[in-house]
């Protein structure tokens, strides 16, 4: 996560970010792997902000063999009719005019999880923030 966090860097100040993290686990998987999911999962919740600053908060829970691995914000939510379509390489639910991106970011995520054994989904209410939970076991797949 630091990596992921060093590259994001400049829109963490931009924005006036606050990122708080729990302790997190060391699996045994390819690093950039994991950098790239925290890079996009932060960067998309930087993204997608509500009028006020960017509060992110990323967490993890060992639950037996596995950690879930959450990344909550504070932004504009997602609709729950949207909740599965956001994971589709080029699904986009706004504008790139309103919210730059390609649309890849959640579809890389959801490969990336999946090809390791575990899961990735979305908890949100339109306008009270998101929170994307993922899990893998100790070593990176279950």
């Amino acid at each position: 996560m630091k990596k992921a966090l060093a590259n994001l860097e400049v829109v963490i100040k931009e924005s006036d970010a606050t990122i708080e993290s729990t302790d997190l686990p060391r699996l045994r998987m390819y690093e950039f792997q994991l950098q790239q999911v925290f890079q996009n999962l932060i960067g998309n919740a930087i993204r997608y902000r509500s009028s006020e600053p960017p509060r992110i908060n990323v967490a993890a829970q060992q639950r037996g063999a596995e950690w879930l691995i959450s990344v909550q914000d504070n932004g504009i939510g997602i609709a729950p009719e949207f909740k599965e379509q956001i994971f589709g390489i080029f699904k986009r639910l706004h504008s790139t005019a309103e919210y730059p991106g390609t649309g890849m970011g959640l579809a890389i995520c959801q490969r990336i999880i999946e090809r390791l054994g575990g899961r990735i989904w979305v908890e949100s209410v339109p306008n009270q923030g998101a929170t994307f939970m993922f899990t893998l076991g100790e070593r990176g797949s279950l």
